[in-house]
């Protein structure tokens, strides 16, 4: 998830190529294999309910990977621009199909994803975009609205045994972590070359200049 934004133009993040030898392959099963056992020693050692926090942040990750992504598509919807594609994680693509007629892709590793919206008119095309970027770290913090709303301010700040408010809670700093940091502007480089977080993108969206939002509407590179 910390790549989670849109390319001012063209592809974003080109899939990565799988392990072509043995050794390749030896180094990502040995590697994955340590992160597994590190984490099953750390919960199984001294085990407490409260571990749990570290599993439930990882699934949520992945969870709010796609409720980021998703966001960022449900506006532009919303906003009349077509999808080229949802990207859900990093590396391989794995598996293709279609959402409500949106093409939707999932790669290897869910660290990270990306839309490839094109605008529908040259209406206010910046501010469309603005709140594009806007809607991938919003709708993390509506969610994290929701369930504090839900539960309770005193009850998500409480140490709890309780297995489903320590989920809540998890969810909760993985929601409130990943909008701050996508919040933050900063460039990054991809094989397609300089990519925006949507922090930035949000800053660097109202000097696009209308001839660039022309060409990405006719669907010109």
């Amino acid at each position: 998830m910390t790549e989670k934004d849109e390319k001012p133009k063209g592809p974003l993040v080109p899939p990565d190529r799988a392990p072509q030898t043995p050794n390749e392959w030896g180094v990502l099963v040995l590697l994955s294999f340590f992160f597994a056992l590190f984490i099953f020693l750390e919960l199984a050692q001294d085990f407490s309910v409260a571990k749990l926090s570290v599993p439930f942040f990882l699934i949520s990750w992945v969870i709010l990977l796609v409720l980021h992504e998703f966001g960022h598509a449900l506006m532009a919807k919303m906003l009349g621009w077509q999808i080229l594609l949802v990207s859900i994680g990093h590396g391989v693509v794995r598996a293709r199909l279609a959402v409500f007629d949106t093409p939707v892709e999932f790669r290897t590793l869910p660290l990270s994803g990306f839309v490839l919206p094109r605008p529908g008119n040259l209406v206010a095309p910046r501010l469309k975009q603005f709140l594009i970027y806007a809607a991938g770290p919003g709708i993390e913090l509506v969610a994290v609205a929701i369930i504090v709303s839900l539960i309770g301010p005193d009850a998500m700040l409480r140490r709890s045994p309780e297995v489903w408010l320590i989920a809540a809670q998890s969810f909760c700093v993985a929601a409130l972590f990943g909008a701050i940091f996508n919040l933050i502007p900063f460039p990054h480089q991809t094989a397609e070359g300089t990519a925006w977080s949507d922090g930035l993108g949000m800053i660097r969206c109202w000097r696009i200049p209308d001839e660039e939002f022309r060409k990405r509407m006719e669907g010109v590179e």
